[in-house]
């Protein structure tokens, strides 16, 4: 479902459809529904409903409290450069990851990539155990 579809369905839900913090405030409620999902649409959706409320003359503070932020700024979450810069680290931090566990890659961390996926030196060795014992049970 794209961005502007929940957005939609964000302001029929929203108590005051006119008043952009109240849609909002509906656009977050339904991320939280749609969390599985989704996907990357759900952060689509908040970047929609945010630019909408700043275009409506809504405060980054307005917006913050929304969001139930005390001390961060909710300008640098989504200011477009910034988000979009965001998103796409955490996407390659997420593809990168190993396909079971979700360990990140690092410097001691030795990956096996194959098409569909990658899959960490732990996670072979688990693998392994698993193969084994049950080559021991069949025996």
């Amino acid at each position: 479902m794209e961005a502007s579809e929940l957005l939609e369905r964000a302001r029929s839900r929203a108590s005051d459809p006119e008043n952009p913090l109240e849609i909002l405030s509906a656009a977050i409620a339904l991320c939280r529904d749609l969390s599985g999902e989704a996907g990357g649409d759900v952060d689509a959706l908040l970047d929609l409903a945010v630019c909408r409320a700043r275009e409506a003359g809504a405060s980054w503070t307005a917006i913050g409290e929304r969001f139930g932020y005390v001390r961060r700024s909710p300008r640098r979450r989504f200011t477009p450069a910034f988000a979009h810069r965001h998103l796409v680290n955490r996407r390659m931090k997420r593809d990168a990851a190993c396909s079971f566990c979700r360990r990140p890659p690092g410097p001691r961390v030795h990956m096996v990539h194959g098409e569909g996926g990658r899959i960490c030196d732990r996670c072979v060795a688990l693998a392994g155990d698993i193969v084994a014992g049950l080559a021991r049970r069949g025996r």
